[in-house]
């Protein structure tokens, strides 16, 4: 009996993977890009954007698309001095988000050279990846909206890995438009550049500006995968059951994680990854890890239906009499 039900679970696991699944991983690839050189630190980093969404959206949301902003992005805080009445300040914090600076027009002049080094323009088939990964995110997202304004309650699973990853559209989209790509660390190659020289926001209208986008984005990251939860829960068998749990765990993590890491952002960061003694990157990274892993067990769910019933007891089944 073993053996047998041993073939089966192999059986299963050799079923092709969803096609929605691996049109989604380039939307991960995407909104974890980073210039980093190690495979180690590029994956750390993939895990930490997958296990915050606030990280991601805060990059390509708040960052821009400019060369210059996304290359000074990756620097910390002591590449760069404040010019205030002539004279030179360390800057404490990095100068990005509610923390930006100036850079005036001839000290970018000054780094242009090593922009142009680090930066280059994403190919048509990267380009065309991320258009795959918006048609299944988009697909996904009428196919929940679908099955819960179906009149019918046909009750069949539905993939809910398209909708969870909804929140990289922004990524995707910045991907696909304007398509720049950091492929050197500008760490390593303004390491001779050292300070460069900024200047305070003196405008008030633009530091509130600054102010209201990123905290724009924290309740959007924060807030938005919960969209998923509340499909889920109207979608039969209605009522907040096994699926509906499942995907609250994983918004619960995005959600908890995003917070910190707008506190993290107000409060101030040297660097990319060191606040806190890098305390919140590993964290973030091995949140990222799990929600992975989370995700790839929903999507094994998902393709067959009958392991919710048999991992987690009949409450889960889809066939329940609440279904029409």
């Amino acid at each position: 009996m073993e053996i047998k039900d041993s073939l089966y679970l192999i059986r299963k696991l050799l079923n092709p993977i969803p096609q929605y699944i691996l049109g989604c991983l380039p939307a991960v690839a995407i909104v974890g890009d980073t210039p980093k050189e190690k495979l180690t630190e590029k994956l750390a980093w993939v895990l930490r954007c997958l296990g915050c969404p606030f990280t991601g959206l805060f990059y390509s949301c708040n960052v821009g698309s400019n060369k210059t902003d996304q290359c000074l992005f990756w620097l910390p805080s002591d590449y760069f001095k404040c010019e205030n009445d002539g004279q030179l300040y360390p800057i404490k914090v990095r100068p990005v988000g509610i923390h930006g600076k100036i850079l005036e027009p001839n000290e970018k002049q000054r780094i242009s050279a090593e922009i142009k080094r680090c930066t280059a323009r994403a190919s048509v088939l990267e380009r065309l990846s991320s258009l795959v990964s918006a048609y299944y995110i988009f697909v996904g997202i009428i196919a929940g909206i679908s099955r819960v304004t179906n009149q019918t309650n046909v009750c069949e699973d539905w993939p809910y890995i398209p909708l969870l990853l909804s929140w990289t559209i922004p990524s995707i989209y910045k991907r696909i438009i304007w398509g720049h790509l950091i492929v050197k660390n500008p760490k390593i190659e303004m390491e001779d550049l050292q300070p460069i020289t900024l200047k305070e926001i003196n405008d008030d209208e633009i530091r509130n500006h600054k102010r209201f986008t990123v905290t724009f984005t924290a309740f959007a990251s924060i807030l938005f995968p919960w969209i998923t939860v509340l499909l889920a829960y109207f979608t039969p068998p209605i009522g907040y059951r096994c699926r509906s749990k499942y995907v609250s765990v994983l918004c619960a993590i995005w959600s908890l994680n995003s917070a910190l890491a707008y506190l993290c952002h107000l409060k101030g960061e040297r660097g990319v990854s060191n606040f806190c003694f890098g305390i919140f990157h590993i964290w973030f990274s091995i949140c990222g890890f799990v929600v992975a892993m989370l995700i790839f067990f929903l999507g094994i769910l998902t393709n067959n239906s009958e392991w919710w019933t048999t991992i987690f007891g009949p409450s889960c089944d889809i066939l329940d009499t609440t279904c029409t």
